[in-house]
């Protein structure tokens, strides 16, 4: 423990360079290869996150013993911003919040690890490392490694391009392989056609509204969870979402294949796929229940 404990010291920028680099080769890999538009509040990470790889690797390289207070006004100010927007994810303490009055709403989970695990919750993390490696620096009085007789490295390049290398390689990886996948892929028959449905009743009978609490329901979520890229009257959002208002996708499939489509979302090879970005999985609302979405499409057919 005590031998960690050095290490930690003597490395704590490097890891925290780590975390950076890290949270924004992750965050353009969510967006550029897996097609995942950024909210509102996601941008504002972006912001506070994309500097610190540039400035903790120059602190670094010119060995800058003030380098930790030049990171922290970034990093608490991310961790609150990234804990809010979790928090604005998982509970109803900002039922009322209007960060996302345009856009991707920010309650849109594109990801949910376990349960739990969100891309505001791994920009939470990220933030916290960076936050907490700072303070060890701080206390510690330096910004880069020693040597074990305890003196300065002269040139810390050698690590500083090593994590940057490292993590750089690991990630073109990733972009070039999802690439691939998805130009592989979108030759593929739509999963879709394939699906295995068992037909549920129309929730509309003759035209008529069987259940007007579950259309105010509807309206409700779909305000919510579908506004903010379909839009408040349905006529769809340029560069966001297709028009849902007589949309003949409703018309020609019935509820339970309406369903079945929202929960398993639509991948940007799918060639059904005409926005040219991902629909999330249960429209990025993994909490809503069956009962919640065929209220959300009672509404849409209205």
């Amino acid at each position: 423990m005590e031998r960690f404990s050095l290490w930690l010291n003597r490395n704590s920028m490097y890891v925290a360079l780590l975390a950076a680099l890290i949270a924004t080769c992750g965050s353009l890999y969510f967006s550029e290869v897996r097609g995942y538009v950024p909210c509102v509040l996601c941008w504002y990470q972006r912001i506070l996150m994309y500097p610190l790889t540039g400035v903790i690797a120059v602190g670094l390289l010119r060995r800058d013993r003030n380098l930790p207070y030049y990171i922290l006004p970034f990093s608490i100010y991310g961790v609150g911003m990234s804990g809010y927007h979790y928090l604005l994810e998982k509970t109803d303490l900002f039922a009322g919040s209007a960060a996302c009055a345009q856009g991707v709403s920010c309650t849109t989970q594109w990801i949910n690890w376990f349960g739990f695990v969100t891309i505001p919750f791994l920009a939470f993390t990220a933030f916290l490392i960076i936050t907490l490696m700072s303070v060890i620096a701080l206390l510690n009085g330096e910004p880069a490694a020693e040597d074990e007789e305890g003196e300065r490295l002269r040139t810390p390049w050698l690590q500083v391009s090593g994590v940057v290398v490292a993590v750089l390689a690991v990630f073109a990886a990733l972009f070039i392989s999802g690439s691939s996948g998805q130009a592989a892929a979108s030759a593929a028959p739509s999963p879709f056609a394939t699906m295995a449905v068992t037909p549920g009743p129309q929730i509309l009978i003759d035209g008529a509204v069987s259940d007007p609490a579950t259309l105010a329901r509807g309206e409700q979520l779909y305000l919510q969870s579908c506004a903010a890229c379909h839009g408040m009257d349905g006529l769809g959002v340029t560069n966001l979402g297709n028009q849902l208002r007589n949309s003949e996708f409703l018309a020609n499939n019935t509820d339970a294949e309406v369903l079945a489509v929202i929960r398993q979302g639509r991948e940007l090879n799918d060639p059904l796929n005409t926005t040219g970005l991902v629909m999330p999985p249960s429209g990025g609302r993994p909490d809503l229940s069956d009962a919640d979405i065929l209220a959300i499409i009672q509404y849409m057919r209205q």
